[in-house]
């Protein structure tokens, strides 16, 4: 049972370990796929900032693409509304020179995004690279320093034949050299044992001097011993999240560690009257943000095989049940390990993590090992995101680039400068300040759908997507727990009638009131659906408003939204009446956040895309019509 008793204030002579709190980005990230609304975490932030916590994590990550893709909302005024109402260090995750993205960006893009985040109230930099590679991280390190933050390097954990202590601690000290002033062991799959997590610490504290962080998740179960035995080897700093942002993918419960150091002799001066405080506002929280398809089981030991991360699962199960392939997880988790490998033992991680892990899918769902190879796994094994930490594949390297040599140096030195192209392509009409030109930099396609969303008046605004599914989520959680007793199947309006009914009755529920005198709520219940029913259903594809042109077509291989260019400054794959030939881009798919190339099947001219750019498609939609030549 929860204690609420408060922390003692007198001064202690037992070790201090620093806590970082987590709930409002890596936890809701790990556990309900980034969907944790503004409007979520502005009533809980003053109980937050009583707790004690040495910062809060609160940006960075996933947070920035899922403001803008599916609650629109801006990610920039999100961070000025938590700094207005906290004191306590303000903590963002940076993805090094990707930024908050998925792919290298311009120096002068990193500097300027760094710039306004600090101005922003974004104290403390956790900097990090997917593939280690400290070229990747000069930059924003330094940048951060020069704003006056904390600049927190970042070892991305994994283990492989090339991943050793000598190689972490090698990394820990070109981080110390670059200005890091602390550094964390980023644990993103739960895969650090108490053992690994004892020899690591000790490792890198006999040879930096600077502190070091353990950031660790649940998903295999070892993170709590594993942050006890760091603590002990000289870890000065954990990650935790209140109990009930905790478990399962996320990070460890912070009342739990705070019971075990103190047991081992460690003070973490927290209030525990305000963590509880907290820990109840998400606990009645939870029920409306957790999705439908999070994780069933609390520990999953095959984290030990195929490394995903704990950002990535929640994802993991969305993006396949919107292909329509959740039965195939399995097959996913078993194909994900083989990839890794393929691709050099890169650590799972952000953007690392997703371009593995989709390319395991489309191996997968297309039934022919990288015969669907987006460009991000193109981009890859041609160099332009780092040093793999183990040689790729040579035939995997002659099949996706052929004769063309993979590139040596440092990627960003190859991109020259983003802002300036930028600023002109944008129509000054959609933008409010300078940040939304740094938004669109990152995010060029999301930028654009979320700016002309909010240039609509609010009566026209189409609905937000995130609030559509969590109006199918308390749907489904209001339905009967027992199925219904057999008689026939009420019709469509009573059914209807019936659902709405108990809606309104859990809502009233919610508030702490009563039903208005006199309100009578229908008795029948709609239909159970048939277990086999459960199972989330592929997108139908819409059907066509006007006949095709005669000719063969070019369809969707899968579900996501159609391009037919493939980033702002690039010119089209393919005009009407372009003539290509077979293996050539004719346009992209982008799906689970990776742009995935359509190529022509045959020699032939591009008669007409039927496809409306930016538009979603279903797998099997004709996206253009062709013609032999």
């Amino acid at each position: 049972m929860a204690t609420k008793k408060k922390t003692d204030k007198t001064v202690s002579a037992r070790p201090r370990i620093r806590v970082t709190d987590t709930s409002l980005r890596d936890a809701h990230q790990s556990l309900w796929a980034t969907r944790m609304r503004t409007g979520d975490i502005l009533p809980i932030i003053e109980a937050l900032d009583r707790a004690g916590f040495y910062s809060l994590e609160c940006w960075g990550g996933a947070t920035f693409d899922v403001c803008l893709r599916f609650l629109r909302e801006n990610p920039w005024e999100r961070l000025r509304l938590i700094k207005s109402r906290c004191k306590t260090p303000l903590q963002m995750l940076l993805r090094g020179q990707n930024i908050l993205g998925y792919r290298n960006y311009p120096d002068d893009v990193l500097r300027r995004f760094i710039e306004l985040a600090a101005l922003n109230g974004i104290e403390i930099f956790r900097i990090f690279d997917a593939l280690n590679d400290t070229r990747n991280l000069e930059l924003a390190v330094r940048t951060v320093k020069a704003v006056g933050a904390h600049a927190q390097g970042t070892i991305s954990y994994t283990f492989s034949p090339v991943h050793t202590v000598e190689a972490y601690v090698k990394l820990a000290r070109d981080l110390e050299a670059l200005g890091a002033d602390s550094i964390c062991i980023k644990d993103m799959a739960g895969i650090l044992s108490p053992a690994a997590a004892e020899r690591l610490v000790a490792a890198l504290t006999a040879n930096i001097k600077i502190p070091v962080q353990l950031h660790a998740h649940m998903t295999s179960g070892m993170a709590v011993a594993a942050y006890l035995e760091g603590v002990r080897a000289g870890a000065g700093a954990l990650d935790c999240a209140v109990a009930a942002m905790s478990g399962c993918a996320s990070q460890p419960p912070v009342q739990t560690l705070q019971a075990c150091l103190s047991d081992a002799g460690y003070e973490t001066g927290l209030d525990l009257e305000a963590v509880h405080t907290v820990n109840e506002y998400f606990r009645k929280l939870k029920p409306l943000r957790e999705p439908d398809h999070g994780a069933l089981e609390f520990v999953d030991v095959n984290v030990l095989e195929h490394h995903i991360p704990g950002g990535m699962i929640s994802n993991l199960r969305s993006q396949l049940q919107q292909q329509g392939a959740l039965d195939r997880l399995d097959e996913v988790l078993a194909e994900l390990p083989r990839v890794r490998a393929d691709m050099g033992y890169p650590p799972l991680v952000t953007p690392t993590s997703q371009i593995v892990g989709v390319q395991a899918v489309l191996n997968v769902i297309s039934g022919e090992r990288y015969s669907m190879v987006p460009q991000e796994t193109r981009d890859y094994v041609k160099g332009l995101y780092g040093r793999s930490p183990a040689p790729i594949a040579p035939k995997l390297v002659k099949q996706i680039l052929g004769a063309e040599k993979p590139v040596t140096g440092r990627p960003a030195d190859l991109l020259g400068t983003g802002l300036p192209a930028a600023a002109r392509e944008l129509d000054p009409k959609l933008t409010q300040n300078e940040e939304d030109l740094v938004t669109y930099c990152i995010f060029p396609e999301v930028a654009l759908g979320y700016f002309k969303w909010r240039a609509l008046p609010e009566g026209q605004r189409p609905p937000v997507p995130a609030d559509q599914e969590t109006e199918a989520a308390q749907a489904k959680r209001a339905a009967p727990v027992m199925p219904p007793p057999a008689a026939a199947a009420p019709d469509a309006a009573t059914a209807h009638y019936a659902a709405v009914g108990r809606l309104v009755a859990q809502l009233f529920k919610q508030m702490g009131a009563a039903l208005p005198e006199g309100t009578a709520l229908p008795a029948v219940e709609p239909q159970a659906p048939a277990p086999e029913e459960r199972q989330a259903e592929a997108p139908k594809a819409a059907p066509a408003t006007q006949p095709l042109p005669a000719g063969d077509t070019i369809n969707a291989p899968l579900n996501g939204t159609f391009y037919r260019t493939p980033g702002p400054g690039k010119p089209n794959f393919a005009d009407e009446g372009a003539v290509v030939k077979t293996g050539q881009t004719v346009c992209v798919v982008e799906a689970m956040k990776l742009f995935n190339q359509i190529k022509a099947h045959k020699n032939c001219r591009v008669l007409k895309f039927v496809a409306d750019d930016g538009t979603h498609v279903n797998k099997g939609q004709p996206l253009a019509v062709i013609a032999p030549v």
